[in-house]
């Protein structure tokens, strides 16, 4: 059975974005192979994520999650520093049945030489 799609993620390509502190903090699980980066965002029972607020910052080897809680309250991961550069375009985003949400971005080939 398919795994349902996460609703509204948006992926934002930050250049130099500087976020306010923020009280909770989304934890993230990163494993890498090759040609992708596999993010697995817990999300927090006590915070129900707003639909289409979840955010995936990058910026070269870096990657911040963002979200906002349907209360208002602003969640982000502690920033996390890839192997190597990671791309938007062709990324998925699905929920788990635990309420995981797992987004999957393709790698950037390294330039040949």
């Amino acid at each position: 059975m398919p795994r349902p799609r996460a609703p509204g993620l948006a992926l934002a390509l930050a250049v130099g974005l500087v976020l306010p502190a923020v009280a909770v903090e989304l934890p993230v699980a990163v494993t890498e192979t090759p040609d992708r980066v596999c993010l697995r965002v817990s999300v927090p029972d006590a915070e129900q994520i707003e639909p289409g607020s979840v955010e995936i910052q990058l910026a070269g080897r870096d990657v911040t999650v963002v979200a906002r809680s349907r209360s208002g309250r602003r969640l982000r991961s502690r920033p996390l520093r890839l192997d190597g550069p990671a791309s938007e375009d062709g990324a998925t985003a699905d929920y788990e049945d635990d309420r995981t949400l797992v987004v999957t971005l393709p790698k950037i080939p390294p330039p040949r030489p």
